[in-house]
């Protein structure tokens, strides 16, 4: 039984054969989870790579992988990749308990488990603590699944202390340009310097397939009449396999509504109240299905920007996308400006900041805390009325200590200052997407 259990290691990991992770596999290099992962790679936690279906997640363990390999970091044969969704893992391994202890028992020296999808295992919470305590200093885990399964569960508690969380998103801008093989100058993180360097480019033509297809790797990748077809497909399986499987949903129908109605009033404000109406919903299970539905990270709720919790959660959540194919492969491409002011907020988020909104007579699509509060307005326009700063300029009236403000806009570059003496500096989309 052995002998064949190391069999299956052996086709699982092709480098125990040729010393290298083979190089059509770990595609394009994304340089921030990269190091992120190698930066707790040589302690003990049990890294947890977390992300939305198809972002892109395995192709970053082979990144990290191969990174090591060639860094003698790890010798490959000390390299066990497994993937837990695998049918003969399941049946050859019973328990995550029983991969650790054969793997184990060959070869010396510090080793290195990945256990993709482990979700599939049964109170694979429980047997990742086992597996913590028992191989602690001896053999480092890193495991992987989808945002939902990973977040949500019951018992991961047992891994407090434990664990080192990275959630992975599908490609921003910069690495979408990269993935079309659109060489950049070095960014500086400067708007200005930025944009001289940037600006020959003549970056609109293809910012408009990103705001229509998003930034899910293999859609990138894939011929225009199949992006949206791989889009559905990715949005039914986040459906179907995570939310309706994790929660034990019956109502399927009303899920499906919810979930379309969120997709198709992207960048909108709403109550629970109102998608419930309008889907035929009670607000208590409504207000389930958006928890599912954000927990599974197809959509983000974002928060009235106040001083004030209460106030908080009295008011409005506004609605962005993880990705705007999302919405176009269902309702098509009726207007980008929606679209521009999703691809705003998902870089953004990407920042890991808290990300808000504000309202009063006016309002602003944004508000980061950095540590003061900055207002960001986007009009994915260039003919730009003195109408469309109302919002900035309601909300340096009442937040006086606020000296700063953006406005993101198709192709304006420029300068405004106030008769107050504040500053709103106008950019493009496009040069928004690739700032730091």
């Amino acid at each position: 039984m052995t002998t064949e259990r190391l069999s299956l290691f052996v086709e699982l990991n092709p480098w125990w054969r040729t010393g290298e992770v083979p190089s059509s596999w770990p595609g394009l290099t994304r340089k921030k989870y990269l190091n992120e992962v190698l930066k707790w790679v040589e302690d003990d936690f049990i890294q947890v790579i977390s992300g939305i279906r198809r972002c892109g997640k395995t192709t970053i363990i082979y990144q990290v992988l191969d990174k090591l390999m060639k860094e003698k970091k790890f010798n490959p044969q000390n390299v066990l990749f497994v993937n837990c969704d695998d049918v003969k893992v399941r049946e050859n391994f019973k328990y995550l308990t029983d991969i650790a202890g054969v793997f184990d028992s060959v070869g010396t020296g510090k080793k290195l488990i990945v256990l993709d999808e482990v979700q599939y295992y049964d109170e694979w919470e429980l047997q990742c603590k086992n597996l913590y305590d028992t191989y602690r200093g001896k053999i480092k885990f890193i495991i992987s699944g989808s945002s939902a399964t990973l977040k949500t569960s019951k018992n991961l508690n047992f891994l407090t202390g434990r664990m080192m969380p990275i959630t992975i998103t599908p490609f921003s801008f910069e690495e979408f340009l990269r993935a079309k093989k659109i060489t950049l100058p070095p960014i500086k993180g400067d708007f200005e310097a930025d944009y001289k360097g940037l600006i020959l480019l003549n970056l609109n033509a293809i910012l408009q397939e990103y705001l229509e297809f998003g930034g899910f790797p293999a859609i990138v990748l894939a011929s225009a009449d199949k992006k949206s077809q791989m889009a559905r497909e990715y949005f039914d399986e986040v459906i179907y396999k995570d939310i309706v499987k994790l929660w034990e949903i019956k109502d399927i129908k009303n899920l499906e509504k919810v979930a379309l109605f969120l997709a198709q009033n992207v960048g909108q404000r709403f109550s629970y109240r109102k998608i419930a109406e309008a889907v035929g919903e009670n607000k208590n299970t409504t207000q389930n299905y958006l928890h599912y539905i954000e927990e599974s990270y197809l959509i983000k709720m974002i928060e009235y920007y106040a001083k004030s919790t209460a106030q908080q959660f009295r008011k409005e959540k506004k609605i962005m996308l993880v990705d705007p194919i999302f919405h176009t492969s269902r309702f098509g491409l009726i207007n980008n400006g929606p679209l521009a002011e999703n691809c705003a907020y998902v870089h953004l988020a990407k920042a890991n900041t808290k990300i808000f909104y504000w309202k009063n007579n006016y309002e602003v699509d944004f508000v980061v805390e950095s540590p003061m509060a900055t207002p960001i307005e986007v009009k994915y326009q260039n003919d730009i009325k003195s109408e469309d700063f109302k919002g900035l300029y309601s909300f340096f009236k009442h937040f006086k200590k606020v000296k700063y403000g953006i406005m993101v806009t198709k192709d304006r570059f420029e300068t405004h200052k106030t008769t107050d003496g504040r500053t709103i500096q106008l950019v493009p989309l496009w040069l928004f997407l690739l700032s730091s």
